[in-house]
């Protein structure tokens, strides 16, 4: 979750976690560019340019990954004779190891990326764990979670699948694995797959409950919760605060709302404000 204030309002996003390896690499483009990709986190860079001497066009691009999609903004740069700028709006496809457009501005003229050398790429050899068949959660051991290190970047891990990656920043993994282990967290749920807008944590089966010293929470009421329209998006609100915003989706924001509702949550948790890596909802 993200906290944003705004307008009066505080604005709480969850993000949830990246469905894939470290996208760092070179990439190849069906506009005949290549393209040298910088992920950090949930931040994702690029540069861009024609496979020329003397590049045509080059461009440099700085978005954030929200699930599945990426969305950010590009801009030609000086190296080209081109001066184009828009904005991209991405999915992950293939196992993070093909992009392709989904909406694109100012005349963006590539639309699929491929991972160059994707059978010996930076993807580590970790997989994200499947459904468990008990709605839209994976099941893992809070028990057997751990700490790995890849490519740079620090994740959390149970055996060979992937449950979360925090890019660089080593005391957010170290928190946030106490946080699972304290409150035994075993199940990781999702509403609106595969570009989840919402999704939460729990412990066997139910709510975290209880609290854990130094926790940054931010409390509400899930009783007076409600869905609104607002400037024509879909947000679940408590008062004069907007918690989560569902865009065009009420259906997402009504079964997100139940399930605030059945869980009994009161509390929302973060790891890492003002840009949290790790959030999770409580009692």
């Amino acid at each position: 979750m993200k906290t944003i204030i705004s307008a009066g309002f505080l604005l709480i996003t969850l993000l949830a976690p990246l469905a894939w390896a470290d996208l760092t690499g070179r990439w190849s483009c069906n506009d005949g560019g290549t393209y040298y990709l910088r992920q950090t986190g949930s931040q994702v860079h690029w540069y861009g340019e024609a496979a020329d001497a003397q590049p045509a066009w080059s461009n440099v691009f700085s978005g954030r990954i929200h699930g599945t999609r990426i969305t950010g903004n590009w801009t030609d740069v000086p190296k080209g004779r081109t001066k184009g700028a828009g904005d991209l709006e991405l999915v992950l496809e293939k196992d993070g190891n093909e992009l392709r457009t989904v909406k694109k501005t100012g005349g963006f003229a590539g639309s699929r990326w491929t991972r160059k050398g994707a059978d010996a790429s930076v993807t580590p050899p970790l997989k994200p764990l499947k459904p468990s068949g008990t709605g839209d959660c994976v099941r893992f051991d809070p028990a057997s979670v751990n700490i790995r290190q890849v490519k740079g970047n620090w994740t959390l891990v149970e055996g060979d699948h992937w449950l979360f990656d925090f890019g660089p920043n080593q005391a957010a993994a170290h928190q946030s694995l106490n946080v699972i282990r304290h409150y035994r967290m075993d199940r990781l749920c999702f509403i609106g797959r595969p570009d989840p807008l919402f999704s939460y944590l729990l412990a066997k089966g139910g709510s975290p409950s209880g609290a854990m010293a130094g926790e940054d929470c931010v409390a509400f009421d899930p009783k007076t919760v409600t869905v609104s329209r607002i400037q024509g998006n879909w947000k679940i609100v408590s008062g004069r605060r907007w918690l989560y915003d569902f865009g065009q989706s009420q259906t997402d924001a009504r079964q997100a709302l139940a399930v605030i509702r059945r869980y009994g949550f009161s509390q929302s948790c973060f790891v890492g404000r003002p840009d949290p890596d790790f959030t999770y909802l409580r009692r």
